[in-house]
């Protein structure tokens, strides 16, 4: 391995970028292997319905309540051109579940997962065979979060997805240039996932402009 601090100046400095980047992947190489290794080994599906991992979550404040959230609630930069309706975030809806003391878990946006923030054609970019094997790793890792803390005890109160979406809708979608009824590519391929996997959480739509509704929803899901 070429030590960096024999290189004088002038030799480092006539070196190509390719030289320097491979004395640094050597330099990172030996840190790493210094690095003392776990004394434990992780399961080739990781501790996922282990009893032996199971624990007893009651010795701190925690609610014990969880809802999954489309990512752009969270983060309107995340939409396509012009279609932000907020600065932000959804304020009314998050206040509400920061109110209710349920933990909110913000879903990767599956348009710019699978597709990019330039994106245009969201439909047709996810129903591609290159968009729909992202989409359906996208769900694996979505799943099995579902599943751990299902199996961990707690309450996953719902999944919300933007209504209005050409992915994320529930009961309307963007299809043909045009809002109509129907589901999102993401939802529907959601929907069959947790059909297979027989997990019944409720999958509810949240429109822009009508969080009251889903609030509603979601007080009497609380009762």
């Amino acid at each position: 391995m070429i030590n960096k601090s024999s290189l004088s100046r002038r030799h480092f400095v006539s070196m190509s970028p390719f030289a320097v980047a491979a004395i640094n992947a050597g330099n990172a190489a030996a840190e790493e292997s210094s690095i003392p290794s776990p004394d434990y080994t992780i399961p080739e599906n990781g501790f996922h319905g282990r009893d032996e991992n199971k624990r007893d979550w009651s010795g701190d404040p925690r609610s014990g309540k969880v809802v999954f959230i489309a990512h752009c609630m969270l983060n309107q930069n995340a939409r396509i051109v012009r279609a932000a309706d907020f600065p932000a975030m959804f304020d009314p809806l998050l206040d509400y579940l920061q109110n209710k003391q349920i933990g909110v878990i913000q879903m990767v946006c599956p348009e710019l997962y699978c597709i990019g923030l330039g994106r245009r054609d969201v439909r047709v970019g996810l129903e591609h065979p290159a968009g729909m094997k992202r989409l359906q790793r996208l769900l694996d890792d979505l799943v099995f979060t579902i599943r751990e803390y299902l199996f961990q005890g707690f309450e996953v109160v719902g999944i919300l997805g933007k209504d209005g979406s050409p992915a994320c809708g529930v009961i309307r979608t963007w299809l043909e240039d045009r809002h109509q009824d129907g589901q999102g590519v993401f939802i529907r391929e959601l929907k069959k996932r947790l059909i297979a996997e027989k997990l019944e959480i409720p999958v509810i739509g949240v429109a822009d402009h009508k969080q009251d509704d889903a609030i509603q929803w979601l007080e009497e899901r609380l009762k």
